[in-house]
């Protein structure tokens, strides 16, 4: 009974982790589309029948659906040629760009927040120093109790097992250990002496984990390398997959997302979870910006070849690429779900 009423508890955090960053989307598409002057006739989370809805002061309807998945703004004026200075088709390209743009860049932003949060509010585990030993190298060349490792002869580190491969490889040869304290970095000259064992080394420290909050502008800085390198990595993937079909059994549709959001949370706590959640948003952000008929990637193309152009593409043969487009993307996600139910029940 109880795995039961744990497994719903983490689904439904699952779900609340995937609706607040559709949410966030599609909050980026309103607020540009508002400051444009454009009118937002439809704000809604979810896909499918309403269970909710309420009609603002503006005229916005704002809707909660049965699936948790998706979600849209509705734009005055976007699927019709109406004659009011408030419709979508009445703007300014570069306003119909930004308030499109605007949707992805909330899903960038919102990752990199929400990672910056983590390693400046709640703080990083890190390699740290425990315990130096008396006339050993590490405290001979000044190393202390309570330093935080982080980066052996100029490369990150964050395993304990690298610290050792490092000694244990040097031969008795000088490395360079990084350490972060409390005034800033400072990189020590090890020279590890030769062990008990034939042919081992030792440097004289024991060193375990310890969260450790970073500084704020060194929060900034990390998490905008943590969201950068999250994004250079989802880009290879998606060019290995294709030009390679590399990572196609691999792919997850909503069903194995919300499983393995879920189970990682179960395990990793809070910690897995922000990360999960930064990881999620930094991948809707760009996603949505592949330029796949119906995606917003599309439609910022379709944009840049009216700018050049200086005049709209053909708005029927637009909204037949673009309905192509999601009836694809429909099937693809239907495929993926049956593909998640079969890989979780097997």
């Amino acid at each position: 009974m109880f795995l039961i009423i744990s497994t719903i508890f983490y689904v439904l955090l699952a779900l609340l982790l995937l609706g607040v960053l559709v949410t966030v989307h599609e909050a980026g598409h309103f607020l540009v589309a508002r400051l444009c002057g454009i009118q937002v006739m439809e704000f809604s989370i979810g896909m499918g029948p309403k269970l909710f809805s309420h009609k603002g002061k503006r005229g916005t309807i704002y809707s909660l659906r049965v699936l948790p998945v998706g979600g849209y703004c509705k734009f005055y004026g976007e699927d019709e040629d109406v004659d009011d200075p408030r419709a979508y088709n009445k703007q300014a390209v570069w306003k119909r760009f930004l308030s499109v743009l605007a949707g992805p860049v909330m899903n960038f932003v919102a990752g990199f927040v929400i990672v910056l949060v983590f390693v400046f509010a709640i703080g990083e585990y890190y390699l740290q120093v425990q315990e130096v030993t008396p006339d050993m190298p590490a405290a001979q060349a000044g190393l202390l109790a309570g330093d935080v490792l982080v980066g052996v002869d100029g490369l990150a580190v964050s395993d304990p097992q690298a610290v050792s491969n490092a000694v244990a490889n040097s031969n008795g040869q000088p490395v360079t250990l990084t350490v972060m304290r409390a005034d800033g970095y400072a990189d020590i000259v090890v020279t590890p002496q030769t062990g008990e064992e034939p042919g081992t080394y030792a440097i004289g420290i024991l060193y375990g984990s310890a969260r450790v909050r970073l500084p704020f502008w060194e929060s900034v800085q990390v998490s905008a390398n943590w969201c950068v390198s999250v994004v250079q990595e989802v880009w290879r993937a998606l060019v290995g997959l294709v030009t390679r079909g590399e990572g196609a059994d691999e792919i997850a549709g909503p069903v194995g997302t919300i499983d393995v959001i879920q189970q990682q949370t179960r395990v990793g706590g809070l910690d897995v979870y922000l990360k999960l959640a930064a990881l999620i948003s930094l991948n809707l952000g760009l996603m949505n910006l592949l330029p796949i008929p119906a995606l917003d990637g599309s439609r910022l193309i379709f944009f840049l070849i009216e700018a050049v152009r200086r005049k709209p593409v053909n708005p029927n043969v637009e909204g037949a690429i673009h309905m192509a487009g999601f009836a694809l993307l429909m099937l693809v996600v239907v495929v993926f779900t049956y593909q998640d139910i079969l890989r979780i029940f097997t």
